[in-house]
């Protein structure tokens, strides 16, 4: 990863950090999967530099990371995030400091907290009835977690999602690509 793109939030008295990334977010996953490969793979990660602030766990800055400026064109942020251009302020492409010795992988932690979603879920997989299902998951405690997380309309089901993000640090850099939400769990990013 050799460029970046910063974008940082800029919330207001009648419009809170916690919307703004719902609303962010949500167009910059629309932009990825505009220029996924066959794979739904991308070559932009995403990495979040104040992760874990006080104020905010996610804090107000989203980099993303390309291995070439022409990845990171190819997005066409401006285009992507122009209704929302009183709320972001977004940095030419720049280049990556040399000296990095840190680098993170962002993924997301699906928390499966949701019993009857779950019996749905395998009662069509198995071919077998909700009612049955539901039975393997009667001694199931709902998994919970602390995890900053973005609310986003999925198109595709209509449905809204927490998408809960948790990051890990690294000694060495690992090339690969990432998913339509900017993550993965192998590949890394730089970290500064």
């Amino acid at each position: 990863m050799k460029h970046y793109i910063e974008i940082t939030l800029l919330p207001s008295v009648e419009v809170g950090l916690g919307f703004l990334w719902q609303k962010v977010y949500q167009q910059i996953h629309l932009a990825l999967v505009e220029i996924k490969d066959e794979n739904d793979e991308v070559n932009v990660g995403i990495s979040f530099p104040k992760y874990g602030a006080d104020n905010f766990p996610l804090g107000d800055t989203v980099r993303l990371f390309g291995k070439t400026s022409n990845d990171l064109t190819a997005l066409r942020l401006e285009e992507w995030l122009k209704r929302l251009s009183d709320y972001v302020a977004i940095t030419a492409i720049k280049e990556v400091p040399q000296n990095i010795e840190t680098y993170k992988c962002f993924s997301r932690k699906q928390v499966k907290s949701n019993t009857e979603r779950l019996a749905r879920r395998q009662a069509k997989r198995k071919g077998i009835s909700f009612e049955e299902a539901m039975l393997n998951y009667e001694n199931m405690q709902g998994e919970t977690t602390q995890l900053p997380f973005i609310v986003l309309d999925s198109l595709s089901t209509g449905q809204r999602l927490k998408l809960f993000i948790q990051n890990e640090q690294r000694a060495i850099h690992v090339e690969g690509n990432f998913n339509t939400f900017g993550f993965s769990k192998e590949s890394t990013i730089p970290w500064f």
